[in-house]
């Protein structure tokens, strides 16, 4: 008698198998239910964001990426949470795009990679500019990549960033930027990668993000915002150089060595500042960047992302040229955008 209650056949585990199976079809069978009523009322269409929030209603932890071929798990919103379902036991039909333009708001995810085509960017070739290193770096298109809207246009435009990003320097990955032809040519290269790779022409162009853009995020102004050591770097900025070089010469985007016929003037743009977790989209755009638990130095550092952007630092007998980047503080090459 106690081994056929308790048992693996016994009465008490089929009874309990036969609760959890009633309570999981109900839950199934509600789920399908809600969905009819969407469909019914927007002609048979059902996006990606009314499929989730219907997961919602029913389970935990839905995903932000969800679509009606994802095979995960979902655990539902009961005392016991003992079983769990796949979502195309829910929902199998297709889907329509996640939101409208109009309807996205800042912080969305979307989805955008299986909009591209699959194409490779190979540096130092065809006519790109130099990155001032020898070796040419491929780059390929990554449909997987998740992307984040980041911005809201007046003219009703969005802007998506991506939130893994591939153009990031960590010493074994992404684009290598070096010497004078790294910093005359980093903006084009950046950009040029971007929208060979993640531009689709029935969707909008892409782009290297840029200082601009994460100033706008911050609402950070280097001229009238407080920042660490403003007046060192923004005060007394313009220098100009009567000998020595190679100096970087805004006229001509060349390099060139300076002379008292020929000065050179430099203005400061240097800037940084530190940002924390209160900035939106702070995970998307700096969180990847606190990934070592080591400490801080030249040999090891984290990784950091260029960004589309240059800037100059004169002193009185040389200058500073380099790329902006964000970056993690604590690194004594340290520059530009910082998190703390």
């Amino acid at each position: 008698m106690i081994a056929t209650l308790t048992g693996n056949n016994g009465i008490l585990t089929k009874a309990t198998s036969a609760k959890e199976k009633t309570e999981r079809a109900e839950i199934i069978e509600n789920a399908k239910l809600d969905i009819l009523g969407i469909q019914a009322d927007k002609n048979g269409k059902l996006t990606t964001g009314q499929l989730k929030g219907i997961l919602n209603k029913y389970f935990k932890d839905v995903p932000e990426e969800i679509t009606a071929e994802n095979m995960a798990t979902l655990e539902l919103k009961t005392k016991d949470g003992k079983h769990t379902i796949k979502v195309s036991e829910i929902y199998s039909g297709s889907l329509s795009d996640m939101k409208t333009v109009t309807e996205l708001k800042v912080g969305d995810y979307v989805k955008y990679g299986d909009k591209l085509t699959s194409q490779s960017y190979v540096t130092n070739s065809n006519g790109e500019p130099d990155t001032g290193y020898e070796t040419p770096q491929t780059f390929n298109t990554d449909t997987n990549t998740l992307w984040r809207v980041i911005n809201k246009k007046a003219n009703g435009d969005v802007e998506i960033v991506a939130v893994n990003n591939t153009l990031s320097s960590d010493g074994t990955t992404g684009l290598y930027l070096k010497s004078q032809n790294g910093f005359l040519n980093a903006e084009t290269i950046l950009d040029n990668l971007c929208s060979k790779l993640y531009s689709n022409p029935a969707y909008g162009t892409a782009r290297s993000i840029n200082v601009d853009d994460i100033n706008n995020l911050t609402g950070f102004n280097p001229e009238t915002s407080e920042w660490g050591d403003k007046e060192y770097y923004l005060n007394n900025r313009t220098k100009t150089y009567t000998s020595g070089g190679p100096f970087w010469d805004k006229n001509t985007n060349t390099f060139r060595n300076a002379t008292t016929e020929n000065p050179i003037t430099i203005d400061n743009t240097y800037y940084y500042y530190t940002v924390n977790e209160n900035m939106p989209l702070y995970d998307t755009l700096i969180e990847e960047s606190k990934t070592y638990t080591e400490n801080y130095n030249e040999e090891n550092c984290p990784m950091f992302y260029w960004l589309a952007s240059r800037s100059l630092l004169s002193y009185d007998d040389n200058s500073n040229f380099g790329i902006r980047r964000v970056a993690l503080r604590g690194c004594s090459w340290l520059e530009y955008v910082c998190c703390s």
